[in-house]
């Protein structure tokens, strides 16, 4: 999986019901996904609970926690999506812990592989 950095900060593709949602690759959240509530209601994804978290400023807040299909790499898996009333979906670190992630701003490279099982 090939990313590219916008505004100084990394994005890729992820494949969510079946639609191509760019996300922020965000290594602060320890989460799947967040994704603005406008685009949960275009989906049409389930809710199934609520969850705190805590914001970059330091905030806590609850949210709602929906369900997604997520095609990952050539698997589809289901995945917890956070929403937001901010305008920007992120994929954070749960998603990626079976993979490698590699990271050069400066030549503006970044590349998410998955990783070999032992």
């Amino acid at each position: 999986m090939i990313g590219k950095f916008k505004f100084g900060s990394p994005f890729i593709v992820l494949n969510i019901e079946s639609n191509d949602i760019e996300v922020m690759l965000d290594t602060g959240f320890n989460g799947e996904v967040i994704l603005p509530e406008k685009i949960i209601k275009k989906l049409n994804l389930k809710q199934i609970g609520f969850s705190d978290y805590i914001t970059a400023s330091g905030e806590v807040r609850l949210t709602k926690v929906h369900i997604a299909k997520i095609k990952f790499f050539d698997e589809e898996k289901e995945a917890a999506v956070l929403s937001t009333l901010a305008d920007i979906s992120l994929a954070g670190m749960e998603l990626f812990h079976e993979c490698k992630i590699a990271i050069e701003r400066h030549k503006d490279f970044l590349e998410v592989t998955k990783s070999a099982k032992p």
